[in-house]
């Protein structure tokens, strides 16, 4: 199986020694690096070493990606730029916070197959702090224990995430999925969550982030596949636990219907206090708009 890996790097100096050669360790055919243009010389520098040390410089790709004002969301352009630089139709992407393992291979083998564009697998947030250890507890225990309860009480499964940002995708299936024009459209939502006061989140309801407007666009016509094999460790503090999105995903229950019990349990067992409060903001929304 032949296949290209794509991630985008900027200056995360720290990150690269350590995640780097996770990527090599896959066997890939080709790896690619995209990086802005002019990239920061000491990532570059150590991108280099990596590969000279561990004799892939033959299958590294370095592509530079210009900041172009057609494109609201840079990554968004250096990612799709790194797609349709690879040699291979079938893609492996993911970040530099990630150290990947051999498990990725499994979403690489479904894409292409059965009319499935799009196989991610899931990750794991090694923890930095007290608070990111309780979350991790808190998290296995809503998964394994609470989210069971409530199922067999309900009588019906409870809706999970059956996407993470790191996948496998189709490059045939992308192209005649995704909109070009769109993605250019598409805001930073990083970036708009750090401006933003919390009032104003919930404007902000139907947002996504580059990689979730992908799948979004693939489901529509191609097969999304969600494998619950860890295939990578972050190391980075994910956007996900920001209070802004915390916010914005506790809004999304709301505008979703989810119970208050449900929201007080995510609440407490992921300690996501500003989710509770996106929860019942949204609930208030809702009220006013059907009166």
């Amino acid at each position: 199986m032949r296949f290209s890996i794509v991630v985008p790097v900027k200056d995360e100096v720290d990150l690269i020694p350590r995640t780097l050669p996770s990527y090599y360790s896959v066997n890939p055919s080709e790896v690619v690096i995209c990086m802005d243009k002019p990239p920061v010389k000491e990532a570059l520098t150590l991108v280099k070493e990596i590969a000279h040390d561990y004799h892939t410089e033959d299958i590294t790709k370095i592509v530079e990606v210009e900041r172009s004002p057609e494109w609201n969301y840079h990554q968004a352009h250096v990612r799709r730029a790194g797609f349709r630089k690879a040699e291979y139709d079938r893609i492996l992407t993911g970040d530099i916070d990630l150290v990947i393992n051999r498990n990725v291979l499994k979403t690489l083998k479904l894409v292409g197959r059965n009319n499935i564009g799009i196989a991610s697998c899931a990750r794991f947030y090694y923890p930095n702090s007290f608070l990111d250890f309780y979350r991790l507890i808190g998290t296995g225990i809503l998964k394994h224990y609470i989210h069971k309860l409530a199922e067999l009480y309900r009588g019906r499964s409870i809706p999970r995430g059956a996407f993470t940002a790191l996948y496998a995708l189709w490059r045939p299936y992308w192209l005649d999925t995704e909109s070009e024009e769109a993605v250019k459209k598409l805001p930073s939502l990083k970036k708009k969550l750090r401006r933003s006061r919390l009032d104003e989140i919930w404007t902000m309801a139907d947002l996504c982030g580059e990689d979730v407007y992908l799948h979004k666009c693939m489901w529509k016509r191609h097969r999304v596949v969600y494998l619950t094999d860890i295939g990578g460790v972050v190391l980075r503090y994910p956007v996900e636990r920001h209070p802004n999105m915390q916010y914005l995903r506790g809004l999304k229950s709301a505008i979703g219907g989810r119970t208050l019990l449900g929201v007080l349990a995510r609440t407490f067992f992921r300690a996501e206090p500003y989710y509770l409060r996106g929860y019942l903001d949204g609930v208030k929304i809702k009220k006013r708009r059907r009166g």
